[in-house]
């Protein structure tokens, strides 16, 4: 029997692994991760603040010169060349106001002209608000480096009134505090803090992605025999135990394989071109200490959570596959299937759908539970590894615990398909597979 099992493995794996969508799957992904991890790392080498704050007016009706400490900081934080634009400042009384904005305002309507412009007055000395209207009001990332602009011109300002020293005032707008932080657990040093999220995040996304594409293969494998005829003459050959079984391990062992790829080839081209990306913005600079976490992500993928993560990939992919394939072998058709599968997705996506809390707190009950549930554990834990110091003990019962689960969707999806795979006609009720589940 394991000879056949292992027949049926080989056959599945060679005949994926040899197939045109394997090779771009298993290039493209890792390209796709890298681009997002590089792209704004490169993005913020290049400019800081976005180029769009170098064509704004500053109405500065606050006479006491916070127009041209906003404009400081905010050219200050960018590596433009170009010193022939802006910020503009536009010093006004507090009674021409009103015209000077709406001069600004059919400036920016204008093509090719101003970006926006914004307003400075005696509430905005007092610390309490100020105005802004652009082309670029929408970006959430370009109004909160504004704010923080202001609020520390309006410091700065304040201060200088209060009689600082301007020099310790200057001193203390141009400096840009770096903070590092590392995981620290009872074992010793952890690694830093951001990486492991980053790995943890990256790990638990890439197993999501290849338990729904290589569980769903097995769905559309096993429907196509079925439709076909095929598993018949297979079936009288091979126990559909052992078939369900090779299935189930040859994609695995695509599944597996693609991961290790994933890993290797996202891994070197974020290391191969983050320091080409960075070299030219200071090695303590903002944009290389920004830029830091988003390096170090794959660098937070330690050998052991990494062969953790591995095992807990197989534990969810037989639990899900085994279930995926039970599901096309109760159906006669793709559409059927997708509806049939449908139940096992929820399952799926129910362990991801409370990522958000987990990363918010990975040691809170909710975060506990799911690293234990066998159909939500291969996607949390992980995460919680990443984020957390997990001890040994609750690693290994929970792993355990997905065996047992494991098992449990083994036994249950063989009933079902030994005797689906013989059956055509209309897709069963609950009653029926009941009665397959409990006879076969």
């Amino acid at each position: 029997m394991a000879n056949k099992i292992l027949i049926v493995a080989k056959r599945e794996y060679l005949e994926r692994v040899r197939s045109r969508a394997f090779v771009i799957m298993t290039l493209l992904v890792p390209a796709l991760m890298a681009g997002v991890i590089l792209v704004p790392t490169y993005m913020a080498t290049r400019g800081g603040v976005s180029a769009s704050f170098r064509h704004i007016r500053i109405l500065d009706a606050t006479g006491a010169g916070l127009g041209d400490r906003v404009s400081t900081v905010l050219a200050a934080d960018t590596t433009s060349k170009d010193t022939t634009s802006g910020p503009f400042v536009v010093a006004v009384a507090p009674g021409q106001l009103a015209a000077a904005e709406s001069a600004a305002v059919r400036d920016v309507m204008k093509p090719k002209s101003l970006t926006g412009y914004l307003v400075l007055d005696d509430s905005t000395l007092a610390g309490k608000r100020a105005r802004y209207a652009g082309r670029n009001a929408s970006s959430v990332t370009e109004m909160e480096k504004l704010e923080s602009a202001v609020k520390q011109s309006v410091m700065m300002v304040r201060l200088e009134h209060e009689g600082v020293n301007k020099q310790t005032i200057d001193e203390l707008a141009k400096s840009k505090l770096e903070l590092s932080s590392e995981r620290l657990t009872e074992k010793g040093r952890g690694g830093s803090g951001p990486s492991g999220l980053f790995a943890g995040v990256i790990i638990g996304l890439m197993l999501l992605m290849a338990i729904i594409v290589h569980g769903q293969n097995v769905m559309r494998g096993v429907l196509e025999e079925k439709t076909s005829r095929v598993a018949e003459v297979v079936i009288s050959s091979i126990k559909p135990e052992s078939l369900l079984a090779g299935k189930v391990l040859g994609v695995g062992g695509v599944g597996l394989t693609q991961i290790v790829a994933w890993i290797g080839i996202g891994g070197y081209l974020v290391t191969f071109f983050m320091p080409l990306l960075t070299k030219n913005a200071g090695a303590g600079g903002a944009m290389s200490a920004g830029a830091a976490p988003t390096a170090m992500a794959f660098a937070g993928i330690s050998p052991g959570v990494l062969g953790i993560s591995i095992a807990y990939f197989l534990l969810g992919f037989v639990f899900y596959a085994t279930l995926f394939a039970a599901a096309g072998s109760m159906v006669n058709s793709e559409q059927e299937a997708q509806q049939a599968v449908m139940p096992v997705m929820l399952l799926l996506m129910s362990g991801w759908i409370f990522v958000s809390p987990v990363l918010i707190n990975p040691n809170s009950t909710l975060a506990v539970v799911l690293s234990w549930l066998p159909w939500s554990s291969p996607i949390i834990m992980p995460i919680r590894m990443g984020l957390a110091a997990v001890s040994p003990l609750s690693v290994i019962g929970s792993l355990a615990v997905g065996f047992v689960g494991s098992c449990a969707a083994v036994w249950l999806a063989a009933r079902i398909y030994r005797v689906g795979m013989l059956m055509y006609g209309k897709k069963p009720s609950f009653a029926e597979l009941a009665k397959w589940i409990r006879y076969a």
